[in-house]
């Protein structure tokens, strides 16, 4: 009895409202299987993809024009859930105690021409992301209040005295909500854990790993397991393709410690043939086990800006599955030929185990191919025409993503410097260069060449990695204004990044389109990937790090072995699965992002009162904010702009002085003056210098109040969304 199966039959044309017990008779489920039944049917119900009515009949949600989403809240309580066909507005009185991330059932109450505007009311909160919440406890007389972090959630929550978890007035806690609104009680909580003191040392980066739930620790069972596991047994060598023979190597930054994938490249007669080995991961986390369960439950590691959390223990991470240098290693590797313009030829997939010839860095990879030095060129002779050789594909494949579409944002990374006590020194941009990008082409051939496998030749339910076109309206909206910044006349993405390639508008160009696409999450469909130009394609080069391309080794292995069992297993697993996965990818992202704005601002504070030049990044109701070239961002109010009255375009996302004609927009190039930095609220405050705008224009900050007031006045009462 299969859940796709059942949802399938609820959601056809043909089914009418009826009980559990009448689906199941219809369905000719056996009495065998009726606890599984009722197993999935719950299920169902959980999820919101039924509804139960009166006297136990069933009714289809989608039949019902119900929506399932996520609902984002406001800072005033109301909100919006999102579908394909875009926001729908949830006014307070409609939110059903619904919190800001809690995936809701919504009913469109008023219905609209066309897709725009429509108007919804929350009919049941399907599950809550807010269990568990950081914030600031506040001791009052006899009771406590929970401030939490996240401005979407309420501002004061009830703490009963006997769950205030011995928390001292002004410390940072984790709270977790034991009563939510509804008509008979009000929201409240108790405090589980006690983090610290706001400036206490690292309780700033304590919070955001708590806030999105991220485990420092793993539980004694696992690590028991891993200790248990973490040996190769002679068996594990049967039926796998020896290749300690082969050159292969690894190339990866100086401080990876993790480090899953190797390549090989062979120049052959028609082509050349690249070999791409990945850690078998799935050796050592079997289904069920508690490695597995803890792995499903973090669903990647997350790479912050002063520490690593790993999805799996070091023991394995960083030793036996680790593809160290000259030991051997269980790999699963695909092997791919290519002819001398770069088209695939053939793929061939293996269980195997390997002996890595080298551990390289970008770094030297890029010296031996671009600048030859004699003392590296000695040392790694014996590498020297297989790098040769790499390069060689490596330029075949980049001219074949061109051609395909493929979209390449380049936009600068930062990394965080920090002294040996762990405090923020410096603010760096990330260094990339072509060796970087050899390994990108390789793993995306090898993600692509498994996808196609899976999908089309073996029918093997896996997890995809999906992306999907973007909404057009938005689209074109983004591209009509870099139009009119004087870039894109062709309305090609791929011509407009490659033209605005090295000037002033790079950065924020790149990032609008960025912000223009759909995202990329995971499916058990393959639906293709859009920003990669791809039919086909999936994550399998990175198992120690994310758990869906550990799934994708179980299916790949399934294929190899013919292994029904497994198939059958992944059949009920990979829907469920994708969407753990891209929950806990975007809740990494965000993790990762927090922490760097904390560390930037944390830098930033000895910084305030000198002066930068800056671009200006995006621009809001409120204020613009400006970027300075190490991508420290901070906002420029709209209240300290005291010349004019400033109005600001939504269209043209533009600020315009009603009395002078001065525009600030994307891309201006200014100077400003740091006004306030903080990590504890992650903000970054900048002022507009007299004389600091485009062309330098002057009369900034004199102190005309009575403008001020004016230009105040526009926050309240223009209804603008945005970043706060």
């Amino acid at each position: 009895m299969h859940k796709e199966k059942i949802t399938a039959f609820i959601q056809s044309d043909e089914y009418s409202p009826m009980s559990r017990e009448n689906i199941a008779v219809l369905l000719c489920v056996p009495k065998s299987d009726m606890d599984e039944f009722n197993g999935i049917i719950d299920t169902l119900l959980e999820e919101g993809v039924i509804i139960a009515g009166k006297k136990g009949r069933l009714f289809s949600s989608k039949a019902m024009g119900l929506i399932e989403g996520i609902f984002r809240s406001t800072s005033k309580g109301f909100g919006f859930v999102t579908d394909e066909k875009g926001d729908i507005h949830i006014a307070l009185e409609d939110v059903l105690g619904a919190l800001n991330g809690d995936r809701v059932l919504v009913k469109i109450k008023k219905p609209q021409k066309g897709d725009r505007n429509r108007e919804g009311t929350i009919l049941r909160v399907l599950s809550r992301a807010n269990n568990k919440i950081v914030g600031i406890f506040t001791q009052e007389r006899g009771y406590g209040i929970f401030t939490p972090d996240n401005d979407k959630l309420p501002d004061e929550i009830f703490v009963m005295q006997r769950d205030s978890g011995g928390a001292l007035n002004g410390q940072k806690v984790v709270a977790q909500i034991t009563e939510y609104d509804s008509p008979t009680s009000s929201l409240s909580c108790r405090i589980i854990e006690v983090l610290g003191f706001p400036y206490d040392f690292g309780v700033d980066v304590l919070s955001v790993i708590k806030s999105y739930d991220f485990a420092l620790k793993f539980p004694e069972r696992v690590l028991s397991e891993a200790d248990e596991v973490a040996i190769i047994k002679e068996s594990d060598f049967e039926g796998r393709l020896d290749l300690t023979d082969k050159i292969i190597i690894t190339i990866d930054s100086e401080d990876t410690k993790d480090i899953d994938d190797a390549v090989s490249v062979e120049k052959t007669e028609k082509g050349y043939r690249l070999g791409v080995h990945i850690a078998d991961v799935s050796n050592y986390v079997k289904p069920g086990s508690y490695l597995d369960k803890e792995a499903y439950s973090r669903g990647t590691s997350v790479y912050l800006a002063d520490r690593v959390i790993p999805m799996l223990p070091v023991k394995l991470s960083n030793d036996i599955c680790s593809l160290n240098e000259g030991v051997v290693r269980l790999t699963m590797s695909a092997f791919i030929d290519f002819d001398n313009e770069g088209n695939v030829l053939s793929s061939a997939f293996y269980k195997s185990f390997i002996k890595s010839t080298n551990r390289m860095t970008y770094n030297n990879v890029r010296l031996l191919i671009e600048e030859k030095p004699d003392d590296l060129c000695e040392k790694y002779a014996h590498l020297l025409p297989m790098l040769d050789d790499m390069y060689d594909l490596y330029l075949l494949l980049a001219e074949k993503t061109k051609k395909r579409g493929s979209i390449d944002f380049n936009i600068p990374e930062a990394k965080a410097v920090f002294d040996k006590n762990g405090k923020t020194v410096d603010i760096v941009l990330r260094e990339s260069s072509f060796a970087n990008k050899i390994i990108e082409e390789f793993m995306v051939a090898a993600n692509s060449a498994v996808a196609k496998y899976l999908w089309e030749n073996k029918k093997i339910p896996s997890i995809y990695r999906v992306h999907d076109v973007p909404n057009e309206e938005r689209l074109e909206n983004t591209l009509n204004f870099i139009y009119n910044m004087g870039y894109g006349a062709s309305h090609d993405m791929t011509q407009i990044l490659e033209e605005v390639k090295g000037t002033e508008h790079e950065s924020a160009i790149s990032t609008m389109l960025l912000r223009s696409m759909a995202k990329a999450m995971y499916s058990h469909t393959n639906d293709g990937h859009y920003g990669l130009g791809l039919e086909y394609y999936c994550h399998f080069t990175s198992p120690i790090r994310r758990y869906p391309d550990l799934v994708c080794h179980r299916a790949l292995k399934a294929a190899i072995e013919n292994d029904s069992q497994m198939k059958k297993s992944l059949e009920k697993f990979v829907a469920d699965a994708s969407v753990q996965c891209s929950e806990r990818e975007n809740a990494a992202a965000l993790c990762e992002r927090d922490t760097l704005d904390i560390k930037k601002a944390e830098y930033m504070e000895k910084f305030v009162g000198q002066e930068f030049n800056a671009v200006i990044s995006s621009v809001t109701g409120f204020g613009f904010f400006v970027m300075l070239p190490n991508t420290v961002e901070g906002l420029v109010r709209l209240e300290t702009l005291r010349d004019d009255y400033y109005v600001f375009d939504e269209k043209r996302l533009a600020l315009t002085g009603e009395r002078t004609g001065h525009t600030f927009t994307i891309g201006d190039k200014v100077r400003v003056k740091l006004a306030a930095a903080s990590k504890i609220s992650r903000r970054i405050d900048f002022t507009l210098l007299e004389g600091g705008r485009p062309g330098g224009r002057k009369g900034i900050e004199k102190n005309t109040r009575t403008k001020q007031k004016r230009s105040s006045r526009v926050l309240h009462r223009r209804k603008v969304r945005g970043r706060h």
